[in-house]
C-alpha cells in the first residue's frame, strides 16, 4: 500500500469509529446528565466533520494540474487541514468549556453512572485502534526520528492531523473517565472540571495544527538533513564547483519544488552542461520521487546568472 492510500484508509477507518462513538456518547450524556460526556460526544461531532474536511481536500488536491495552477492542486491539503484546527477544534473547544463553566455553577448529580464508564471504556479502545492504524502509516515515512520532530516535518496533511486528533481523543476520554469518577465518588462538581480540561486539550492542539499548517501554506522548506544528502549528489557532478543553497517549496501530498543555487567550472562546455543538469535531476529523482520540478540557478566566473529549469 503506498503511503496516500495508507493515509486516506486512517481518515475512513477514523471516520467510521467516530461516528459509532458519537452516537453512544449522545445518548449516554442524555442518560447521565454527563457535562463531561456531552463535550465528548461534540468533541466526536467535529472529529466526524473533520475526517469529512479531509477528504474533501485529498479529493481536490488529486486535480490534474490547469493552466492556472501549473503545478497542481496539492495545497488544498493544507487549506482544508486549516479549516479542521480553526473551525471545528475551536467549535469544540468552545462548547466544552461553555458546558463545563455552566455546570461549575450548576452542578448536578450523575445518573446512570454505569452507562458513562462502559461508554467511555469502549470509546478508549475503539479511538486506540484507530491511532494505531494511523500511527503505523506514519511511522514508515518518518523512521528513525521522534515522534515531535516527525509531526513538526510531516507534509502528510491527512496523517498529520488524525493522529493529533487520536491523540487527543484518547486524552480527552481518560480525562473524563477520571472526572466521572471522581464527581460519583467525590463532588459532581469534577464533572464540570473534565469538560473545561477536555476544551483547554482541544484549543492546545488546534493551535499547535494551526502553526504548522500555516508553515506548509506559506511554504514550508525540507528538512536540513534532505538539502544535505541533496548537496552531496549534486557536488558529485564533474561540471558542479560549488553549491550555494537549496531551497524547496511544499506543494501538497509531500511533493514540492526544488530551487538549487550552483557554480559552475569555468572551463565546462555549454553542451556538457546540459546533459550533466539533466543527470542531477535523475539522481535527485531517483533518491527522492516526491520532486515535482527542479530549478537550477547557474552562475560562473565569467557568465552572468542564468536559469536552466527541469521538469520531471
Amino acid at each position: 500500500m503506498s503511503g496516500q492510500n495508507g493515509s486516506i484508509r486512517a481518515v475512513f477507518f477514523a471516520l467510521g469509529s467516530n461516528i459509532i462513538i458519537t452516537i453512544f456518547k449522545f445518548i449516554v450524556s442524555l442518560l447521565t446528565h454527563s457535562a463531561g460526556m456531552m463535550a465528548e460526544a461534540v468533541h466526536s461531532v467535529a472529529d466526524c466533520g473533520n475526517q469529512v474536511f479531509l477528504l474533501i481536500g485529498s479529493r481536490r488536491s488529486a486535480m490534474k494540474p490547469s493552466d492556472m495552477h501549473p503545478f497542481g492542486y496539492g495545497k488544498e491539503e493544507y487549506f482544508w487541514g486549516f479549516l479542521v484546527a480553526v473551525l471545528l477544534f475551536f467549535v469544540g473547544a468552545a462548547f466544552s468549556i461553555y458546558e463545563g463553566i455552566h455546570k461549575l455553577f450548576q452542578p448536578s448529580e450523575l445518573q446512570n453512572i454505569e452507562w458513562s464508564f462502559i461508554v467511555l471504556a469502549v470509546s478508549i479502545i475503539i479511538e486506540g485502534k484507530s491511532f494505531l492504524v494511523a500511527y503505523k502509516v506514519f511511522r514508515k515515512s518518518h523512521k528513525g526520528i521522534g515522534i515531535y520532530r516527525a509531526l513538526k516535518e510531516s507534509t502528510d496533511t491527512n496523517l498529520f492531523v488524525i493522529l493529533l486528533e487520536d491523540s487527543a481523543a484518547i486524552v480527552g476520554l481518560s480525562m473524563v473517565l477520571i472526572s466521572t469518577l471522581l464527581a460519583w465518588q467525590v463532588n459532581p462538581v469534577f464533572d464540570a472540571v473534565g469538560s473545561i480540561l477536555v476544551g483547554i486539550l482541544l484549543i492546545s492542539i488546534s493551535l499547535f495544527m494551526i502553526n504548522e499548517l500555516r508553515q506548509l501554506i506559506v511554504g514550508e522548506n525540507i528538512s536540513k538533513d534532505l538539502r544535505e544528502e541533496f548537496k552531496k549528489i549534486v557536488l558529485q557532478n564533474p561540471v558542479i564547483h560549488q553549491v550555494n543553497f537549496i531551497s524547496a517549496m511544499m506543494m501538497g501530498k509531500s511533493k514540492y519544488l526544488l530551487v538549487i543555487g550552483i557554480d559552475l567550472e569555468n572551463k565546462a562546455k555549454a553542451s556538457l552542461i546540459e546533459d550533466e543538469l539533466a543527470r542531477i535531476r535523475q539522481q535527485l529523482n531517483d533518491k527522492n520521487p516526491d520532486i515535482l520540478s527542479v530549478y537550477f540557478d547557474v552562475r560562473d566566473l565569467e557568465r552572468s546568472s542564468a536559469y536552466f529549469t527541469e521538469n520531471l
